[in-house]
């Protein structure tokens, strides 16, 4: 059997969520399966990344298919229905898409589509018209609907597309990501970064709630105490700088760019906790992330966070600045419930592997 997989996130070299979750399971999957041959496609000008493309290409069921056709034309052709990505790949038995994308295919092939969180939906005043029209114009429904299967990466995200959507919940399954995290040898000291500090990793947006952050922190009484905020630029980024740039505590804060996934390690084992408030998750890197690291955690109380991290991080209301503040005090002077928290987290990693992860999907080619 021939398997195509989209692999336009992995273009770049700067990975969110989807990049990482792509390239982590594409990594185990092709551990596991030696039988089927994986044709992976991708368009973007931008190259792959370098141990990326070293990676994938080093399996021998692996063909890279690279089609030179800029986004906006490949989405058009593929709006208007003018070409079929698997006519495209050619000779493409099941289609695997990690995530929400435009696509169109044949009739003959079968489809799989994992979706992260339909957040686009139920907050769409988090995202820009652009990102708005672009999943408008992808019809989510409709790509759905007409799936063979669809990978949830949390149960709360497949409670959702059944409400929302109205799915049939039989051709829903729930596969959690796994946590993988790489020391290199990479050391902190490389970042200048201060010896006490408290995180933020993650895009930089209005979903992921960092304005927040900084108020709570901003009510913390310690001159030594540090927030670091590291990510990339998303939407609206502008305003979170402008923001740290009037705050009261400015010469505390430290904005960074992204972190590249080999460099996470240090950046989390060295801080005093992660805070996480987010809006809306449907799953979330970060958290877990930090737990293998025994970084203790707040994450917000709402969407998939109290599913994914259960009783090993500190619960808050992410709308209450209070909550938040009063949450970080807590991790800073309760020694015990930090011990208490960093046990649990490390314990809570045993239940996400990718390797598992990647067995379940090579399961659902086999349906």
């Amino acid at each position: 059997m021939t398997i195509g997989v989209d692999i336009r996130c992995l273009g770049g070299n700067k990975l969110t969520g989807v990049g990482i979750y792509t390239f982590y399971i594409l990594k185990n999957l092709l551990l596991v399966d030696t039988e089927n041959e994986y044709k992976l496609f991708y368009n973007s000008a931008t190259p792959l990344d370098t141990k990326i493309r070293k990676e994938l290409k080093s399996y021998p069921n692996v063909k890279l298919i690279h089609k030179g056709v800029p986004n906006k034309l490949l989405n058009l052709v593929l709006i208007l229905k003018l070409r079929r990505l698997d006519k495209l790949v050619k000779g493409v038995d099941y289609f695997w898409f990690p995530n929400l994308n435009f696509l169109h295919v044949s009739k003959s092939c079968k489809t799989i589509i994992t979706v992260h969180d339909l957040s686009f939906k139920i907050l769409p005043y988090f995202y820009s018209w652009k990102m708005r029209l672009w999943h408008y114009l992808i019809n989510p429904k409709n790509k759905l609907s007409k799936a063979d299967k669809i990978i949830a990466v949390s149960e709360n995200t497949k409670n959702d597309l059944i409400k929302l959507y109205g799915l049939d919940e039989s051709k829903i399954q729930v596969i959690y990501p796994g946590i993988e995290l790489e020391n290199t040898g990479f050391k902190i000291v490389d970042m200048a970064l201060p010896k006490k500090y408290i995180l933020y990793l993650g895009t930089i947006e209005p979903r992921k709630n960092v304005g927040t952050i900084i108020k709570a922190f901003e009510e913390i009484n310690d001159p030594y105490l540090h927030l670091v905020i590291a990510g990339g630029n998303g939407w609206l980024y502008n305003k979170i700088k402008r923001q740290v740039k009037e705050s009261s505590k400015k010469e505390q804060i430290y904005l960074l760019d992204y972190i590249l996934p080999d460099q996470r390690w240090e950046i989390y084992k060295n801080a005093k906790m992660l805070v996480w408030p987010s809006y809306y998750e449907g799953f979330g890197f970060p958290p877990l992330e930090a737990m293998c690291q025994g970084c203790p955690v707040i994450v917000s109380s709402n969407s998939s966070m109290p599913e994914v991290v259960g009783d090993a991080a500190l619960l808050v209301n992410s709308y209450n600045v209070s909550e938040i503040t009063f949450a970080i005090n807590q991790l800073l002077t309760d020694n015990k419930l930090r011990d208490d928290l960093i046990n649990k987290g490390r314990d809570k990693m045993l239940k996400f592997s990718w390797s598992k992860s990647a067995l379940e999907i090579n399961k659902l080619f086999k349906l």
